[in-house]
Protein backbone atom coordinates (compact mmCIF):
# COMPACT_ATOMS: atom_id res chain seq x y z
CA UNK A 1 0.00 0.00 0.00
CA UNK A 2 2.80 2.52 0.88
CA UNK A 3 4.06 1.73 -2.29
CA UNK A 4 1.58 2.45 -3.94
CA UNK A 5 1.68 6.10 -3.14
CA UNK A 6 4.94 6.35 -3.34
CA UNK A 7 4.57 5.95 -6.85
CA UNK A 8 1.98 8.12 -7.48
CA UNK A 9 3.76 11.07 -5.19
CA UNK A 10 6.82 10.26 -7.53
CA UNK A 11 4.75 10.48 -10.91
CA UNK A 12 3.07 13.17 -9.89
CA UNK A 13 6.09 15.12 -9.93
CA UNK A 14 6.08 14.74 -13.53
CA UNK A 15 2.30 13.94 -15.18
CA UNK A 16 0.01 15.72 -14.79
CA UNK A 17 -2.73 14.94 -12.11
CA UNK A 18 -5.40 14.00 -14.50
CA UNK A 19 -2.81 11.25 -16.21
CA UNK A 20 -1.83 10.24 -12.68
CA UNK A 21 -6.05 10.03 -11.87
CA UNK A 22 -6.65 7.95 -14.70
CA UNK A 23 -3.47 5.85 -14.54
CA UNK A 24 -3.96 4.90 -10.89
CA UNK A 25 -8.09 4.14 -11.50
CA UNK A 26 -6.94 1.80 -14.47
CA UNK A 27 -4.39 -0.10 -12.42
CA UNK A 28 -6.66 -0.56 -9.25
CA UNK A 29 -9.32 -2.13 -11.14
CA UNK A 30 -6.79 -3.96 -13.38
CA UNK A 31 -5.75 -5.29 -10.08
CA UNK A 32 -9.28 -5.66 -8.87
CA UNK A 33 -9.81 -7.87 -11.67
CA UNK A 34 -6.98 -10.00 -11.18
CA UNK A 35 -7.65 -10.78 -7.89
CA UNK A 36 -10.83 -11.85 -8.52
CA UNK A 37 -9.64 -14.17 -11.15
CA UNK A 38 -7.25 -15.35 -8.38
CA UNK A 39 -9.81 -15.91 -6.09
CA UNK A 40 -12.12 -17.87 -8.39
CA UNK A 41 -9.85 -19.92 -9.79
CA UNK A 42 -7.83 -21.06 -6.91
CA UNK A 43 -10.31 -21.09 -3.58
CA UNK A 44 -13.18 -21.96 -5.08
CA UNK A 45 -14.83 -23.01 -2.43
CA UNK A 46 -14.39 -19.83 -1.14
CA UNK A 47 -14.99 -17.45 -3.40
CA UNK A 48 -17.74 -15.83 -1.72
CA UNK A 49 -15.95 -14.84 0.97
CA UNK A 50 -12.29 -14.07 -1.03
CA UNK A 51 -14.59 -11.77 -3.10
CA UNK A 52 -15.78 -9.52 0.05
CA UNK A 53 -12.54 -9.46 1.15
CA UNK A 54 -11.28 -8.52 -2.18
CA UNK A 55 -13.70 -5.61 -2.36
CA UNK A 56 -13.18 -4.80 0.55
CA UNK A 57 -9.36 -4.16 0.33
CA UNK A 58 -9.99 -2.47 -3.06
CA UNK A 59 -12.20 0.37 -1.38
CA UNK A 60 -9.68 0.89 1.28
CA UNK A 61 -7.16 1.22 -1.68
CA UNK A 62 -9.43 3.69 -3.72
CA UNK A 63 -10.08 5.36 -1.22
CA UNK A 64 -6.30 5.70 -0.27
CA UNK A 65 -5.09 6.53 -3.73
CA UNK A 66 -7.96 9.43 -3.91
CA UNK A 67 -6.98 11.05 -0.62
CA UNK A 68 -3.15 10.97 -2.29
CA UNK A 69 -4.55 12.68 -4.94
CA UNK A 70 -6.11 15.35 -3.31
CA UNK A 71 -2.66 16.63 -1.64
CA UNK A 72 -1.92 16.81 -5.11
CA UNK A 73 -1.59 20.41 -6.65
CA UNK A 74 -2.42 20.69 -10.59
Amino acid sequence: MKINLLVITTLSESMNKTYVEITSSVGAVAVFIILIVIVNTTFSAYAAYGNVVILLIYVISVGLIGLKLAEISN
